[in-house]
């Protein structure tokens, strides 16, 4: 009897350290403070599983002034909009105004109450894991819906390296891009071709939709499975769910990959 117990006790133990150490592992980048700014872990955004319910939350927001080694990143003001859920959704898009590419980029956000405390701030990455020169990508974050609507966002790069990596030469052929009004989706096609001298990998591609405004009103990132070749070619068909009830005016595309290993 007590060797069956103590043989129950060891698989008890031995479960929970298995659990423990299969629990994922928040990592925080390099020179942020864990406690100012925590970092979170975002799932990816899916327009499809947001219910667009119209409106925007009148939430003024505030730039932090680029840092000294970086000046190239510029940030769009943040769109918060309200959806069935409790959280405001609020988008924006970050610009590579340089030459080179950039990646591991971090934005920390702040919210400020109506009395000019401080309520909470925190870090966190771009979906688009680098930015290539002279493009964007699109990043998103969630604030509390009941929050005061005097209050302010604040805003600004927490975070950016230069990317060292080989571009991978793709371009987008037989782009096209359409409203679909019955079904409130606007559908995308294109074909990715590699035009570059070597193979690409780990691509990943984003729709961001604009309205007539220039806002931001929804996106959608899609990772494209297998490598590609030189000159090899890959068709793309997606669709994105406006989170705003508006039909989008333009779309804009975010294209990256890295190089295979030879």
């Amino acid at each position: 009897m007590r060797i069956e117990l103590l043989l129950f006790l060891s698989l008890m133990v031995m479960i929970i350290v298995m659990i423990a150490c299969s629990a994922p592992r928040r990592l925080t980048p390099p020179g942020l403070s864990p406690t100012l700014f925590p970092v979170l872990s975002l799932t990816p955004y899916d327009p499809q599983v947001v219910a667009r319910v119209g409106g925007e939350a009148s939430i003024a927001a505030t730039i932090s002034p680029p840092s000294a080694n970086s000046t190239e990143l510029s940030i769009s003001p943040p769109h918060c909009y309200r959806t069935a859920s409790p959280m405001l959704t609020c988008l924006g898009i970050v610009r590579n105004n340089g030459r080179e590419p950039f990646r591991d980029i971090m934005l920390k956000v702040g919210f400020r109450r109506a009395d000019g405390e401080l309520d909470s701030e925190h870090a966190f990455g771009l979906e688009q894991g680098r930015i290539q020169g002279n493009a964007s990508a699109p990043y998103r974050f969630f604030a509390p819906a009941r929050r005061d609507e005097r209050a302010t966002i604040e805003i600004g790069l927490a975070g950016a390296q230069l990317s060292e990596a080989a571009i991978v030469g793709l371009t987008l052929e037989d782009e096209r891009g359409e409203y679909i009004a019955e079904l409130e989706r606007y559908r995308f096609t294109a074909l990715i071709r590699n035009v570059g001298a070597q193979a690409g990998r780990d691509i990943r591609l984003i729709v961001s939709l604009e309205n007539s405004d220039g806002a931001l009103i929804g996106y959608r990132a899609a990772d494209i499975r297998g490598g590609l070749s030189v000159d090899e070619t890959r068709e793309v068909d997606l669709t994105v769910n406006p989170i705003r009830e508006e039909t989008p005016a333009r779309h804009h595309v975010s294209l990256d990959a890295l190089p295979a290993a030879k």
